[in-house]
């Protein structure tokens, strides 16, 4: 009944919701000794699976192409310098991302509103 919209826009607030966790995580181990700071790998995965995607033709007027799904996953950042006890949360960082984060989560909630309200508006014969 849904079209793509209403599962992309789901799967970004679940991505959004996972990384709103990861960063409250970081920020909480802050002053853990010897803790890593995690994030939320998924566009560059999005991207990984784009490009392995293959495209199949079954008729001229049809490409039907397989359907990828593709999960986020949670890494531990062992780039970033440490402090002396092991721990390379940067509070200043994981603020910045809790914020900018938190409001990509509420264009999307606004998005899925706006989306929902349309089939409302469908079911209802509401012009």
């Amino acid at each position: 009944m849904f079209n793509t919209n209403f599962y992309t826009l789901k799967q970004a607030m679940d991505v959004a919701l996972l990384r709103q966790n990861v960063h409250s995580l970081n920020i909480a181990n802050v002053s853990t000794p010897g803790y890593k700071r995690k994030y939320v790998a998924f566009e560059e995965l999005l991207k990984e699976s784009e490009m392995k995607l293959k495209l199949s033709k079954t008729n001229e007027k049809h490409l039907i192409g397989s359907k990828n799904v593709v999960e986020p996953r949670v890494l531990v950042d062992n780039t970033t310098t440490m402090r002396n006890d092991g721990n390379n949360v940067d509070i200043d960082y994981e603020m910045v991302q809790l914020v900018k984060n938190g409001l990509r989560y509420q264009v999307l909630t606004r998005l899925m509103s706006l989306n929902i309200d349309r089939y409302n508006a469908v079911l209802r014969g509401v012009r």
